[in-house]
């Protein structure tokens, strides 16, 4: 049996074992009830509202969970009559031990005060521990009054509504009084706005406690479509309802604070009303309350509730030295003070993280502002997520194409469901914006005087051209192919990647006063000596990775045998190249997919791709894959490539083994590698090597000496996205180099990512089924044909309606909640996705410190008192 802590209250003769009784409802109205209410630890229970004569409203009972306004909600309700009521209290002396029995009553005929005298002394004589009043039930004289436009409408005038007249309930109170010998006590409405003045008068009358009731009454949920029907189950038409539960909370405390305020520290007081744990008890009882009825949450969780807030209560008053009730009862009335009398501190409310992030701008290498333009999008706000995605560097285009979207990978959505589309609506964004003549903030800065040389044109080169033209040097591109763009050029096959959608991006550069100069090879043609001899004060070696890595088995240098940056150079430039029927690419990465795709439309009959490790969470690589399988590439998971057969210098065929160590063989005529590349250009490894390879800054991320800078492939793998950053940290260092104190660019700040499961718990744990809309155009069979794009860009309506799943997780332009509910205009945006709050403007009301989703905003206090 579980621990039977005590906390007395004494009223009179009488002793509770703890202050928690079960108020009069549904949930006291049979003798097993009522057992069960003692057996779970509570120390009294109310009976069923009992009246006399027959209950005018009494019909079988229909409940809601009012989760709009988070309240338990009732329409009709089951009373006793008065033979019930006393058989009830008969029967349960008979097999209770210890439980307070209170008689809950009220006499609504036409005797007057005999008739309520009548009924109290009746519960007496039948065992009831305590007579209890009931001038308060709002299902019954309110009822009828509210519904039918008024008391003086209304059929039955009685019993419920006297606990708005101090008069009739103390003519109550005093002949009662005179006639019983146990305690009275008194449960009133607050319907009438003057509860504590009524109690007052009661308590001058001989009441023993006074309280207030536990529900008000009030609209149900109205159907907008529907007006008149009911939004209970098995009822027909609309009709009030009594709404009890914790939205009563303050307004119950309200009742408890103002009698206890009026009437003073000797009278004893009930409470009831959103009391659903030990806190809120504790609460109540500082408020004022000596005990404390509880009725809904029975209904809500059962009786077992009462043994936590017993403990829980008793544990507080442990930790604060209270020996009893009386010892912290009231506390906060003396110190409640009226608007008038309150003190105020001057302050201001302050964004805490300006860089909380969501997970998909926090995953970003480049930080893209994804959140930012969705919600952008969501809002049909195109012109400003146009902005938000071109105020980044000028390969946002490529990207919207060939991304490898990490943000996707990192998206809350993705946790129990579909990520967000983000790369897709990015697409959208841009195309719509050219299609309409928009043109991005990109301009050229005043010419500083400065030149800055640039190596290679990839996405890790354009991008710190471009944001070193941004910042008014002079650049020149240095690319050894004939026309620049690098491996977005030559190293990714045209399905994936339009040639009309690099150029754009091009010109776009070109436009910023870039110059290019094409078929010049760093090392060969040009060397860092020369670029001084010019005048370049800076450099950025972006030259990528070009030699690949070797497979280290035998027969690799067999005719037959390419890496797969080859393949795909020689194919973008046009070359001829033979593979033969069957080919096998080894090594499952980005390239090695798009050689083995690459292959089947030279015409290959076969393709194999063979992976001794699968791609794991990367969706980029994993929707790749499962296209190359739709267009029929084999893959083999998991093998291992031992040697490769040649015979008369040319491929024949290769041995694999699998995971088990079974080995295999596959006649082939070409072998293609896809083990990655590294960096071999002339000069490079002398300059990386030179006085310790240091880095410029912990920030960049790429390395230099005296000015040269490498960044890209040609310092660690990379992936568009972070080359392109590697590309802009490049140009930060070089103008931080070149002009010092003057420079004007600076480093991305670094983000800090949402606590994701706070953002589901915020949306409720989110799970959904809603499949993306099929964006391709052509069917595998068709589009192995050629090299031609196989998918479309979203509609206005499919990105929208994409883009508004979005959860708006982290802070800055996704959210702007504060911004959007702010009287005073305070929140601004200092920086692009950056929000920052105007502490002059703001007035420290606290509405964002409040209402913002990540607990983001802090309020400074000034120390000033206004």
């Amino acid at each position: 049996m579980a621990e039977d802590i005590r906390i007395p209250v004494k009223i009179g003769p009488i002793t509770f074992k703890n202050p928690f009784y079960v108020a009069s409802g549904p949930t006291t109205r049979t003798v097993r009830q009522l057992q069960r209410i003692e057996e779970t630890g509570w120390a009294a229970a109310s009976i069923k509202l009992t009246i006399d004569p027959a209950p005018y409203i009494n019909r079988k009972p229909r409940y809601g969970m009012l989760y709009d306004r988070n309240a338990l909600a009732f329409t009709t309700e089951k009373r006793l009559n008065f033979a019930e009521g006393l058989k009830l209290v008969e029967d349960a002396k008979k097999v209770l031990s210890e439980l307070i029995l209170m008689a809950n009553m009220t006499y609504a005929g036409d005797a007057g005060l005999e008739g309520w005298v009548n009924m109290a002394k009746r519960f007496e004589e039948a065992g009831a521990d305590i007579i209890e009043l009931n001038m308060c039930c709002p299902n019954m004289s309110y009822n009828l009054e509210l519904t039918s436009g008024g008391a003086e409408n209304a059929a039955k005038q009685t019993g419920a509504s006297m606990g708005r007249d101090e008069e009739i309930a103390a003519q109550i109170v005093r002949a009662i009084k005179e006639n019983i010998g146990i305690p009275l006590f008194v449960k009133l409405t607050p319907e009438g706005g003057r509860i504590a003045q009524v109690a007052k008068a009661l308590y001058e009358a001989g009441a023993d406690a006074v309280g207030s009731t536990a529900n008000r009454l009030g609209m149900p949920v109205i159907d907008p479509d529907d007006p008149g029907k009911s939004c209970y189950h098995l009822q027909e038409e609309i009709s009030m309802s009594c709404h009890c539960s914790s939205w009563l909370k303050p307004l119950a405390q309200r009742d408890t604070y103002e009698i206890r305020q009026v009437c003073g520290e000797e009278p004893f007081v009930t409470a009831t009303g959103g009391i659903a744990n030990w806190r809120d008890a504790v609460e109540m009882v500082l408020c004022g309350a000596n005990l404390l009825g509880i009725c809904s949450e029975t209904l809500i969780n059962g009786y077992d509730i009462v043994r936590p807030m017993i403990k829980g209560m008793k544990e507080y008053m442990d930790r604060h030295g209270y020996e009893t009730l009386d010892d912290f009862r009231g506390l906060v009335v003396s110190q409640v003070k009226t608007a008038s009398d309150i003190t105020l501190y001057g302050g201001y409310a302050k964004i805490k993280e300006p860089n909380l992030s969501a997970p998909c701008k926090a995953a970003c290498p480049h930080h893209v502002p994804a959140q930012a333009y969705v919600r952008m999008v969501a809002k049909g706000d195109f012109r400003r997520a146009f902005d938000l995605i071109t105020s980044k560097d000028p390969l946002q285009g490529v990207c919207a194409y060939v991304c490898s979207h990490p943000c996707e990978d990192a998206c809350t959505r993705g946790i129990n469901g579909r990520p967000v589309a983000i790369r897709d609506i990015k697409r959208f964004v841009l195309e719509y914006g050219r299609e309409r003549g928009w043109k991005p903030d990109t301009a050229a800065g005043p010419d500083n005087g400065h030149r800055a040389a640039v190596i290679g044109s990839g996405p890790a080169g354009l991008s710190c051209a471009a944001e070193l033209a941004r910042a008014g040097y002079r650049v020149t591109v240095f690319e050894r192919e004939e026309k620049p763009g690098g491996m977005m050029r030559y190293g990714l096959p045209r399905f994936r990647l339009p040639e009309s959608v690099l150029e754009y991006e091009m010109d776009r550069i070109r436009e910023m006063g870039v110059e290019f100069k094409t078929g010049v090879e760093f090392g060969t043609d040009i060397t860092l000596d020369d670029l001084k001899a010019e005048g370049y004060e800076s450099v950025f070696i972006a030259v990528g990775a070009q030699q690949p890595n070797r497979l280290g088995v035998e027969g690799e240098d067999a005719g037959g045998v390419m890496d797969a940056r080859s393949l795909l150079v020689a194919t973008s430039r046009g070359d001829k190249v033979d593979t033969g029927a069957v080919v096998v690419v080894y090594g499952c990465t980005f390239e090695g997919i798009d050689a083995a795709r690459t292959a089947l439309r030279l015409g290959a009959g076969e393709v194999y791709l063979a992976c001794d490790g699968m791609p794991g969470k990367r969706s980029a690589v994993i929707d790749s894959l499962n296209d190359a399988k739709a267009e029929g590439v084999k893959v083999m998971d998991n093998v291992t490539l031992l040697r490769i057969h040649a015979e008369g210098g040319r491929v024949k065929g290769v041995d694999l083994a699998n995971h088990l160590g079974i080995p295999m063989h596959v006649p082939c005529d070409t072998v293609v590698a896809a083990t990655g590349t590294h960096a071999a250009v002339q000069g490079l490894d002398e300059i990386m090597t030179e006085k310790g390879f240091i880095k410029v800054s912990p920030k960049t991320g790429a390395a230099g000496i005296d000015g040269v800078f490498a960044g890209g492939d040609a310092v660690r793998s990379a992936n568009i996205i972070t080359a392109i950053a590697a590309g802009k940290r490049a140009a930060v260092s070089m103008d931080k180099f070149m002009r010092g104190s003057d420079a004007v660019l600076e480093y991305t700040e670094g983000t800090v990512c949402v606590n994701t499961d706070d953002v589901l718990k915020r949306v409720g744990y989110l799970k959904e089924s809603v499949s993306a809309a099929s964006l391709q155009t052509a069917g595998a069979g068709e589009r192995i044909k050629g090299f031609d794009t196989y998918t479309r860009t979203m509609t206005e309506q499919e990105a929208v309606e994409e883009a508004s799943r979005c959860l708006n997780c982290g802070c800055g332009e996704g959210c702007q909640l504060c911004k959007t509910i702010c009287c005073e205009f305070a929140p601004f945006f200092p920086a692009i996705d950056t929000l920052g709050i105007d502490k002059d403007a703001c007035v420290a009301c606290g509405m964002c410190y409040n209402r913002c989703p990540n607990n983001n905003i802090i309020m400074i206090n000034t120390g000033e008192k206004v």
